[in-house]
């Protein structure tokens, strides 16, 4: 209810600052005799996965612009998995929570982009429209605003704060699309044209390092270990702490891999329910930086886990990773490339997916 009420009041907000503002429509040919020297992304949703497979359209955008200085806004929860990304000059972090009923704090992060100048603004939205993101593109002061159409979402907003909209698939263009190449639709009008759909990630020297340090200590005589990640954001996504528990037992016993347990805040259930069922053998690492765990599971013999934000850090990393997948569609939300395998059940119901099924597939992995 409240998140409803919220939502109607920033409508009510948007549609009333949309009375002062003069937003005569721009060419986009106009980036090409003038392209900007300063450009800010806005993308502040809070799913780690969506923001990685936003990474070809940052590629895109670069190629677009090779010599702008290009930076990108994201959520608190997105911002690590995007610092020292080679297609970005800056990451701002927007912390809505801190935020919230704070107006100096917001003030202040205002403040903040507007001292950068920016030449233009993009808002990328793909899934769902961000009113938020769209105040932040008129608070930044860019005079050139470049955002996603509002229309699939039922209302016209966007026309009244763009100065160039955005176009968004159909939902037949949609079928089949993968979700990297959903986030490049929008700024095919722009010119941005990007082949490459894998995405990315960067660990700091730092983690490196730290990884290093961690698997001398957790695993004997720099053996193999395999990952496992039990939980996921969303509880329809979690195959069964038991199921993987009994997998990491064959990978333990058969195939003599170190298994090393990993878990966020949210997955404390998960984590505990796996222990139950294998309380003997596994390492257990809580809450790690993006940059570490893309550094492990790069290491990892194999990384398993849901369709969760870990499957795409490990796509990032280039590392070998089995992914259970239940509702939704691999074939649009997996990680682009062949060292992310997808397994799913043929009626799509995670239910259905025994652990034999998983195993063979690692087993080819391994």
């Amino acid at each position: 209810m409240l998140k409803k009420i919220e939502k109607r009041g920033k409508l009510a907000l948007a549609r009333f600052i949309s009375l002062f503002l003069n937003v005569p429509p721009r060419d986009p040919a106009q980036l090409d005799r003038d392209p900007p020297r300063r450009l800010l992304i806005i993308r502040q949703h809070n799913q780690m996965g969506d923001m990685l497979l936003a990474v070809p359209a940052f590629r895109g955008l670069r190629g677009r612009f090779p010599q702008s200085h290009i930076s990108l806004l994201a959520a608190s929860i997105n911002t690590d998995v995007m610092l020292n990304n080679p297609y970005l000059d800056r990451v701002f972090k927007y912390a809505k929570e801190r935020n919230r009923g704070n107006p100096l704090r917001i003030l202040s992060f205002i403040r903040e982009l507007r001292k950068c100048r920016f030449d233009a603004v993009i808002v990328l939205n793909t899934v769902s429209f961000s009113i938020t993101s769209m105040l932040l593109a008129v608070a930044c002061g860019a005079p050139l605003r470049i955002g996603s159409t509002s229309r699939p979402f039922g209302h016209d907003l966007s026309v009244r704060f763009y100065h160039l909209e955005l176009p968004l698939p159909s939902d037949r263009e949609l079928e089949g699309m993968h979700e990297s190449e959903h986030n490049l639709y929008p700024l095919s009008r722009l010119g941005v044209v990007e082949k490459d759909l894998s995405s990315l990630i960067v660990p700091r020297e730092g983690e490196r390092e730290e990884c290093d340090r961690f698997l001398r200590a957790a695993v004997p005589s720099g053996g193999r270990f395999a990952v496992i990640h039990p939980g996921a954001g969303k509880k329809r996504n979690v195959w069964g702490a038991d199921k993987f528990a009994s997998l990491a037992r064959t990978l333990n016993d058969r195939h003599a891999l170190t298994v090393i347990v990993v878990g966020g805040p949210a997955d404390n259930e998960a984590v505990d329910d796996f222990l139950k069922h294998f309380p003997s053998a596994p390492v257990l690492v809580s809450s790690p930086a993006p940059g570490f765990l893309a550094a492990l599971m790069k290491k990892a013999a194999v990384t398993i886990c849901n369709d969760t934000g870990i499957m795409h850090i490990a796509g990032a990393a280039g590392a070998r990773c089995v992914a259970v997948f239940g509702p939704t569609d691999p074939l649009r939300w997996k990680p682009v490339g062949d060292r992310v395998v997808a397994v799913r059940s043929r009626d799509g119901r995670l239910q259905s997916l025994g652990v034999e099924e998983v195993e063979a597939v690692v087993k080819s992995l391994l």
